[in-house]
């Protein structure tokens, strides 16, 4: 066990308790500076793809202004062990609770004490807001999954975590997203080693669309449909059972039971049409998967139709919105 690492001055740093466990490596906290955690890779995984992990990791160090983001776990510096080799690197500690535990049907209720819908768009607001800012530098994070993201109760800020394995781009080189899940990713990188994968910014657009529906509805996944496959299966066929024209709930091929057809419902038509046009019409068309700018716009007119009253803060609205304009329930999931 490594109990102290050095940096790059040889200067010896004192790791404090371990704070997570991955596939990669183990982090810790900095004995000295408890807001500093320290990730060490595993033996198995330096010996195996050591250079190409310090290569990238050592690209990142040098991106500061990323470092200087207050919300992004940015790799710092580099740390050795106590025969000079290179095992990992340092950066800041993120705060909060996994997206996993907001999207869950029943763990936001301890993870997030009095929880509404304001807060939950609130909280992807500002997560656009970062992940604005890596587009701009051509970095995609790829592997988008609820797991990747920290937010505080408190502020409703939003943490960048596990950013190693976010694509950059370093002068010549393009250093990739080694991982990602099936069902967070768009089809066109389905059947390859996503070693091998170059993402795009529609990439990232379409697996954050995924993840934003997730937030809001409780965890589930918007290719959840009755009677048909996996996620995944529905999610290549491009088969999202929301907006004009999908089975009514409780038919073949509808939205699945619980109350996923009343949350929907009371979703403004914007935010709708954007996961209708991205999730549907986007699956084989990349060009069609909404914009970060049009999300922002989008939740911002859903937060003020929730402050003004016109939409329901409530997680679990008791009944299904009634269409102004068409007048009865049985057409509200209607875009």
């Amino acid at each position: 066990m490594v109990l102290t690492v050095y940096d790059a001055n040889n200067q010896p740093r004192r790791l404090g308790n371990e704070i997570g466990s991955g596939g990669q490596g183990d982090v810790f906290a900095l004995n000295e500076n408890p807001n500093i955690v320290v990730k060490i890779f595993h033996p198995d995984k330096l010996r195996e793809q050591g250079h190409e992990l310090r290569e990238k990791i050592s690209a990142q160090t040098k991106m500061t202004d990323l470092i200087r983001e207050p919300f992004l776990s940015w790799p710092q510096i580099e740390v050795f062990n106590d025969k000079n080799e290179w095992i990992g690197y340092a950066m800041k500690r993120a705060h909060g609770e996994p997206l996993s535990t907001l999207g869950h049907a029943m763990l936001y209720l301890n993870s997030f004490p009095g929880l509404n819908r304001m807060q939950i768009v609130t909280i992807l607001i500002n997560l656009l807001d970062t992940l604005k800012k890596l587009h701009r530098k051509k970095i995609y994070i790829g592997d988008i999954n609820l797991g990747n993201f920290l937010a505080d109760p408190k502020t409703s800020k939003v943490y960048f975590i596990d950013t190693d394995s976010y694509q950059i781009t370093s002068g010549s080189s393009i250093f990739p997203c080694p991982v990602g899940k099936p069902e967070m990713t768009p089809v066109e990188h389905h059947g390859q080693d996503f070693q091998n994968v170059i993402r795009t910014v529609e990439s990232d657009l379409f697996s954050l669309a995924i993840l934003m529906f997730q937030c809001l509805m409780l965890g589930l996944h918007p290719y959840s449909r009755v009677g048909g496959g996996n996620p995944v299966d529905n999610l290549r066929q491009g088969i999202f059972p929301y907006g004009k024209g999908n089975a009514r709930p409780g038919e073949e091929n509808a939205l699945p039971p619980g109350p996923w057809f009343t949350i929907w419902s009371h979703l403004t038509y914007e935010v709708k049409g954007l996961f209708i046009r991205t999730l549907q019409h986007g699956v084989n068309d990349p060009s069609n998967r909404a914009s970060i700018v049009e999300w922002e716009k989008a939740l911002g007119n859903y937060y003020w139709t929730m402050e003004k009253g016109h939409s329901k803060k409530e997680i679990r609205p008791s009944h299904p919105k009634i269409s102004k304009y068409r007048g009865s329930r049985s057409k509200s999931i209607a875009n």
